[in-house]
C-alpha cells in the first residue's frame, strides 16, 4: 500500500502500487503517479482500479 498526498485536495489517498514496484524504489516525498490496473476478473468481468508508481518508471 501507498500513501499518496494531494496536495491541492488536502487529501491522504492510499492505494496499491503498481506490479513490479517493491519497497526498495520507493521514498517518502518521491512524486508518483496513478496507471490504470485490474484489481480482480473472472471469465465474465474485469473489475478495474488505479495503481501508484514512480513518476517515469515503466513496470
Amino acid at each position: 500500500m501507498i500513501a499518496v498526498e494531494l496536495a491541492a485536495e488536502r487529501l491522504v489517498v492510499l492505494g496499491q502500487a503498481a506490479p513490479g514496484v517493491t519497497v526498495a524504489d520507493l521514498t517518502v516525498g518521491m512524486e508518483v503517479e496513478v496507471v490504470p490496473g485490474v484489481l480482480h476478473e473472472d471469465a465474465e468481468t474485469t473489475w478495474t482500479t488505479w495503481h501508484w508508481r514512480p513518476t517515469g518508471v515503466r513496470a
